[in-house]
């Protein structure tokens, strides 16, 4: 769903969450800017996100999450472009609309997840309608579902303030003479843009995991990644990452 992801913004927010509620919210208006700041539009994007906590128990080893957000975008130049790669950044866009003319986009995102123990599950599923300028307006879409299992027995944290998850914590790190905390992932991601005189294409992606959290700031991802271009062809990744999170 990274076509659908907001890149750099400044701007102003405001919510509410804390440690029992079991409901977060947050408003902010934000400008898009560059990597160094400046701004690249005088609109103003106005985002906001609901949480929810139908279950919570076990000092959050046992929960389930809800979620919903809506962002209303004036696009820079009244032009938008949705692409993205096959989950691999290093490689190339395999799916792309191209440049077109619109003055508005509505984002539109549900999520979920389920934690129990040390098995976690997430989906999130975003909709982008396009305003266009002089064609009809088209509507594009992606989602992923994904599974986790903390090998070594420790869970996700999440924090009812954000309505969010954080970094995993081995229970004996690496420093500390243990092996740190393993964890095997499996996600299923796809992404539809194509629709009407737009062929941006369709995209599917299976992609299994292996983390390895050295300590809770430092870990290493081992991936395979299976991606399926509707129309084209199949293509096949083994990549990994090395992460220091400050």
């Amino acid at each position: 769903v990274e076509a659908f992801s907001p890149s750099r913004n400044n701007g102003f927010m405001v919510g509410h969450g804390a440690g029992g509620d079991r409901l977060t919210w947050h408003l902010g208006a934000f400008k898009d800017v560059d990597d160094f700041g400046d701004r690249l539009t005088d609109e103003w994007n106005l985002t906001g996100r609901v949480t929810g906590l139908p279950l919570y128990g076990d000092e959050g080893r046992r929960l389930v999450h809800l979620g919903l957000a809506v962002s209303e975008r004036s696009p820079n130049g009244d032009l938008v472009r949705f692409r993205s790669r096959p989950e691999s950044h290093l490689a190339p866009r395999f799916v792309d609309t191209g440049v077109r003319a619109a003055d508005g986009v509505t984002l539109v995102d549900l999520e979920a997840a389920v934690v129990h123990g040390p098995l976690v599950a997430q989906g999130e599923w975003i909709q982008a309608e396009v305003d266009a300028l002089g064609t009809a307006d088209p509507s594009f879409d992606g989602y992923y579902v994904a599974l986790g299992w903390v090998l070594t027995g420790e869970h996700h944290p999440y924090s009812q303030s954000s309505g969010a998850f954080g970094r995993l914590s081995p229970s004996k790190s690496f420093r500390q003479g243990g092996t740190g905390a393993w964890e095997l992932a499996v996600r299923y991601s796809s992404l539809d843009l194509t629709d009407g005189a737009v062929q941006g294409g369709e995209l599917a992606d299976w992609t299994l995991g292996l983390n390895w959290y050295l300590f809770s700031n430092v870990r290493s991802t081992f991936n395979y990644v299976h991606a399926d271009l509707e129309g084209v062809g199949e293509a096949d990744a083994l990549q990994m990452r090395f992460q220091i999170d400050f």
